[in-house]
């Protein structure tokens, strides 16, 4: 049976036709930055997050507001309740689906930017945990892998407790009150809580999304019509 080969066009045009979509939706968007200055985009905090480093980038770029809050539930919340204008979700969000298929809200732009430098920290004074038994490292579940990727010899085969963090500053700051020995963290939380770091490794580069509401009202849900 003959091949079709116009099929084979297919594969190369769809790129082309994606990024002028999305060409189109960003210049959108920042003509409506520079209509309306001081547009409020939500993300996580505290101060020195990836996030905030990205959105402060965005921010300085296009007269932004920035607001920042403990968890990306906070933003979606706050975003659905018409508080922010806004989210900026990186795409490495465990959560990131919540965005992406909520019937209120449309994916307005994407953008590629690196990262600060992460990796595992410890206290003030440098040192590994001593021993040989488990180590508590706070971190947040997104970047734990990034422990077994640089962690030194000394730690291999050292169970770890893993103690929740919220975000990378999160995490310093947990490690800071020692309530844990280790920390995967990035280089602001470092700097800010005075640790010193055990091993790094390069920043990544990831896409980072942004989420508005919808322009027209989402159809209401067969349960919403039944309470």
């Amino acid at each position: 049976m003959a091949m079709r080969t116009d099929l084979q066009a297919e594969p190369t045009a769809l790129p082309g036709t994606l990024a002028s979509e999305y060409a189109a939706r960003w210049s959108e968007l920042v003509a409506g930055w520079a209509a309306r200055p001081g547009a409020v985009l939500g993300t996580l905090g505290p101060a020195g997050t990836s996030s905030d480093l990205a959105a402060r980038f965005l921010a300085a770029e296009h007269g932004l507001s920035v607001e920042l809050f403990d968890t990306f539930d906070d933003v979606l919340e706050q975003l659905l309740s018409r508080r922010l204008e806004l989210a900026l979700v990186p795409s490495a969000y465990a959560g990131l689906t919540r965005f992406h298929w909520h019937r209120d809200l449309r994916l307005r732009a994407f953008f590629p930017r690196a990262t600060p430098e992460y990796g595992i920290a410890a206290g003030s004074g440098g040192g590994l945990p001593p021993g040989d038994g488990p180590v508590s490292v706070a971190a947040m579940w997104e970047v734990r892998r990034i422990y077994a990727e640089v962690a030194p010899a000394a730690l291999h085969g050292r169970d770890v407790d893993w103690v929740d963090a919220s975000s990378t500053q999160h995490a310093a700051e947990i490690l800071a009150d020692g309530g844990a020995q280790l920390a995967v963290t990035n280089a602001p939380g470092v700097r800010t809580y005075g640790l010193r770091w055990v091993a790094t490794r390069p920043g990544a580069e990831i896409l980072w999304t942004l989420f508005g509401r919808s322009e027209e009202p989402a159809e209401p849900l067969a349960a919403d019509l039944n309470p």
